[in-house]
This record gives structure tokens, C-alpha cells and sequence, in this order.
């Protein structure tokens, strides 16, 4: 949580409300951060990292999300380990993909 607190502002939005600010002619800054983010969305969940200028950074599908935290620890592939000190797939998981799309956040801030 602290992570979440210290470099995120969590936000959700709909497809309906995101398809209404895309066509809207009067704000093209806001019409173009939605139009940012329908592009990277898949039903029926997608969790992305953006910029404040409305680049994704980094996103997840719920489906690929939850399949991911339905694999055992021991499989091969697996992107979680209990050894890391968490208990929950799901909370790892979420962890690490914050933490991916801080990183990635930070090769743009660079550029």
C-alpha cells in the first residue's frame, strides 16, 4: 500500500465514459489521454500504468492477471515466489507489476 500511496494516484474508468471524452472536440488534450488508453484496453480488465500526459507505461489484462496468480510457485515460469515474503500470488504479483511500470515510467521521464 505504501507503494500505491507514495507513487500512484489510482483511478478507474469506463469504456462508455472513455469513448464519450475521446469524441469530445472541445478538450483535445483530454479526448487524446483517452484515446491513449482505449488503445492499450482489452476486455474485460485492463490495469495500466500511465504518464500524466496519458502515455501507458506499462498494462495488464485482468484474464493474463489472474492466470498468472493461479500458477503454483513451484511451475516453471512462474513471476511470483514465496520467497519474496508474500503469501498472496495476487498481491505479488500486483506488486511487481507496479514496480515494472515505475521502471518503465522512468525511461521516459529521462528521455
Amino acid at each position: 500500500m505504501a507503494l500505491l500511496n507514495q507513487s500512484f494516484i489510482s483511478s478507474w474508468s469506463l469504456v462508455k465514459e472513455l469513448e464519450g471524452l475521446q469524441a469530445d472536440e472541445q478538450n483535445s488534450v483530454l479526448s487524446e489521454k483517452a484515446r491513449l488508453h482505449l488503445e492499450k484496453y482489452n476486455f474485460p480488465v485492463e490495469m495500466m500504468v500511465a504518464l500524466p500526459n496519458g502515455t501507458i507505461v506499462h498494462h495488464i489484462n485482468a484474464n493474463f492477471f489472474l492466470d498468472q496468480t493461479a500458477m503454483k510457485p513451484e511451475e516453471e515460469g512462474a513471476t511470483f515466489s514465496f520467497s519474496a515474503g508474500f503469501e498472496d500470488p495476487s498481491t505479488s504479483t500486483y506488486i511487481s507489476f507496479l514496480k515494472e511500470g515505475l521502471e518503465k515510467a522512468k525511461e521516459y521521464l529521462a528521455q
